[in-house]
């Protein structure tokens, strides 16, 4: 019975610490912030790129043991979520609340030790999004869905600044890639779970608006194919190939988008959902490949930045080689007479 506190038995202490951690959902993150760190313009280091994964676990891990806090009660209406590990006691809140603290101490530390500073701010600012903002608005408004969609653009981007250090035009455009492919994915996920949603009082589109739900699922599916075939060899993000190899996913993620905006039922949401498990990981890794083929020397010492002894050299944002300032300010010592 859920009324009743379960013994923890040791050696099943790790999973249940996995199921605190929603340990497939932190696995997806994690790899969106890899994805990231792969992209970014600058040379593989070992140690920065572990520093990134680690930290970005920790910090999701954190992330989801704060959920499971806050929605302990309201899981425990729902058929999907009635044996969480808060709901059925296997955790005290206490013992939750500890695990979430520390993940989210060691994570950060992590990332802004191992990486930099903004990579270990914008780590922390996404646990702040999805556990102060996103979570409790989901039981007061419709904009928990977009609140959520940002959580999910952010990780790639703490991957790119891990190497770079800087947030740029190509990153930005990697975060809204991420971003707009939320909608397809979770509105095709909630769409044959509006009845628990509905139950526990979860204001998702889903439930309060099923017209905005259809229609935000296909402008985002639509705007995926101007982000990935336009946006992002423009912002020198990937190259032009890319935007020709990304057109035959976009084509079929917006063909299911339509099916399921003209006709949305249980196996077109469900069809939909399971193609945006799929899109997001084929993806990325055509990213990743555009760039094989770029010349080494554009990427060499790009997140480097001392400045030449000749010439004062900045980044274009976006760039992949540095540029001569226009200006080069001289200061000459001032002449005095006595």
């Amino acid at each position: 019975m859920a009324d009743d506190w379960n013994k923890m038995d040791p050696k099943n202490l790790l999973e249940a610490y996995l199921q605190l951690s929603k340990h497939r959902l932190t696995l997806l993150i994690t790899s969106t912030a890899v994805g990231g760190f792969m992209m970014a313009p600058a040379a593989f280091d070992a140690s920065t790129f572990a520093a990134c994964a680690i930290g970005t676990t920790l910090l999701s891990a954190s992330a989801n043991a704060c959920n499971h806090l806050l929605e302990a009660p309201y899981d425990a209406q729902m058929k999907r979520t009635q044996s969480r590990v808060l709901v059925i006691h296997r955790f005290s809140p206490l013992h939750a609340l500890t695990f979430a603290g520390a993940t989210a101490a060691s994570g950060l530390s992590i990332l802004w030790i191992g990486c930099n500073p903004i990579t270990g701010i914008l780590g922390i600012l996404n646990l702040g999004i999805y556990a102060g903002v996103y979570t409790p608005l989901k039981r007061y408004h419709i904009g928990c869905t977009w609140a959520g969609a940002v959580v999910g653009a952010i990780p790639p981007l703490m991957g790119y600044t891990a190497v770079t250090g800087v947030i740029d035009p190509a990153v930005l455009v990697l975060g809204t890639i991420l971003y707009s492919w939320q909608f397809p994915h979770f509105n095709g996920l909630s769409w044959n779970l509006r009845g628990d949603y509905s139950r526990a009082g979860y204001r998702v589109m889903c439930v309060t608006d099923e017209d905005l739900c259809r229609r935000t699922t296909i402008r985002h599916a639509l705007a995926l194919i101007g982000l990935c075939s336009i946006a992002a060899p423009i912002s020198h993000l990937t190259t032009w190939g890319f935007a020709v190899d990304s057109l035959p996913l976009n084509a079929v993620m917006l063909y299911l988008s339509y099916k399921f905006y003209r006709n949305p039922d249980a196996k077109t949401s469900r069809t939909l959902f399971r193609f945006s498990l799929l899109y997001l990981p084929l993806i990325m890794v055509l990213m990743v490949i555009s760039n094989q083929g770029r010349n080494p020397n554009e990427f060499k010492n790009l997140h480097t930045l001392a400045p030449d002894n000749s010439v004062t050299n900045k980044l274009l944002p976006g760039s992949l080689s540095s540029v001569p300032s226009p200006v080069d300010i001289k200061v000459r010592p001032r002449i005095t007479f006595d």
